[in-house]
């Protein structure tokens, strides 16, 4: 599907144009809800002028565009994408998961130990998510980030590295993916390309990957 090889596009401007802000031809969302910005099409040139609308650096998925001299584009690796094809998710078991509150703090914290800087402190308004407690402590989370309507995708799914190997990634995701599928939802994620213990879960749940996008820093430069 076109709209998967430019997922940030497909949802600023589609199910999540309500988060969109409009830069220039570009859209982002808020820097407190995600870092992300998008563009329409892969290598079209941004004016400076619109940049400098950017308070903090920026990353983009897919669509990568070419920027102007004092701009700094850093290439990060290549995102696998996954979408699943299996059939009906099962109701998994509710016991321990929680749904957890759009601006919990403990999310930002958890997530800041596999993938710092992604997770702010709204990200948790984008969709659901859900989470597994020990003693009070936030220990496993997962949830859901770009909407692009018939297509959402599973997010932020992480484990503290003291409570790995207890399956609480793979339940957790099953219950995203269970309660995308009761709203005619189909899941799809992203991963990095060389993650491959990930990737084997996602396929043993039932995603088949769907290409590697390409992924870049965009760092803002110091103004005087």
């Amino acid at each position: 599907m076109e709209r998967l090889s430019n997922p940030l596009w497909s949802a600023l401007t589609g199910a999540q144009q309500h988060l969109a802000q409009v830069v220039g031809d570009m859209r982002r969302y808020a820097p407190d809800v995600a870092p992300f910005c998008a563009v329409p099409e892969d290598g079209m040139f941004v004016r400076a002028t619109d940049l400098e609308y950017l308070t903090e650096d920026a990353y983009f998925l897919g669509a990568i565009p070419a920027v102007p001299d004092g701009w700094t584009m850093t290439e990060l690796g290549g995102v696998l994408q996954m979408v699943y094809r299996g059939g009906a998710v099962a109701k998994p078991s509710a016991a321990g998961v929680v749904e957890l509150d759009a601006l919990d703090p403990a999310m930002q914290e958890l997530t800041a130990l596999a993938f710092p800087g992604y997770f702010r402190a709204r990200t948790g308004i984008m969709g659901r998510y859900v989470g597994i407690h020990d003693g009070g402590k936030l220990v496993a989370l997962s949830g859901e980030r770009m909407d692009l309507g018939d297509l959402r995708e599973v997010s932020a799914v992480c484990t503290h590295p003291d409570y790995t190997g207890r399956g609480y990634a793979k339940l957790l995701v099953q219950h995203i993916m269970h309660g995308m599928q009761q709203q005619g939802v189909t899941p799809m994620l992203h991963v990095g390309a060389k993650n491959e213990r990930a990737i084997a879960l996602y396929e043993a749940l039932g995603f088949e990957r769907n290409g590697v996008l390409r992924h870049t820093w965009l760092q803002v430069p110091q103004r005087s």
